[in-house]
């Protein structure tokens, strides 16, 4: 049996873990969190793993920079193979989105490009989804969001019917 201050204890940390969980929301598809508790830590690199055929992100008041793994839920051959695509949100803002392969950025898409939501798709081989914040004295209203579909086949990808 735990004694008084003991179990005190255990259920403020109990307590702290679920607050700290709940700052950042995953599933296994999508993944929602905000930049305001990495605000003191602005140059933090998070990671984030998705691990679905489809999904979506949404990162409030971005700060520093998230790195997305995008994974199928199963592994097979043609992980290799697999293409991803994603499309941002309308009003999608505060963020530049990069390939990232051993410490090498590619732009993949600028802040002032996300709001023409236009579909934009690369080879899961080319790299990770490096999201960095835009720099910005005033970060309010400002969400990087997007939707992602993975798929084996041709980049057009005609099974974009979700993101089109």
């Amino acid at each position: 049996m735990l004694s008084p201050c003991l179990a005190c204890l255990v259920a403020m940390l109990l307590l702290l873990c679920r607050v700290a969980s709940s700052q950042y929301s995953s599933d296994q598809c999508s993944w929602r969190g905000s930049g305001l508790t990495h605000e003191a830590h602005a140059r933090d690199v998070e990671q984030v793993y998705l691990r679905c055929s489809q999904g979506s992100l949404e990162w409030l008041y971005p700060t520093g920079a998230i790195i997305i793994n995008l994974r199928p839920n199963t592994v097979s051959q043609a992980t290799g193979r697999l293409t991803a695509c994603i499309k941002p949100a309308a009003d999608s803002r505060g963020s530049n989105i990069y390939l990232e392969k051993g410490g090498e950025l590619r732009l993949l898409l600028r802040e002032q490009e996300q709001a023409q939501g236009r579909v934009h798709c690369f080879g899961l081989q080319e790299g990770a989804l490096f999201v960095e914040a835009a720099s910005h004295q005033d970060i309010s209203r400002k969400i990087t969001a997007f939707q992602y579909e993975l798929f084996s086949g041709d980049r057009r990808g005609p099974e974009l019917h979700s993101l089109t």
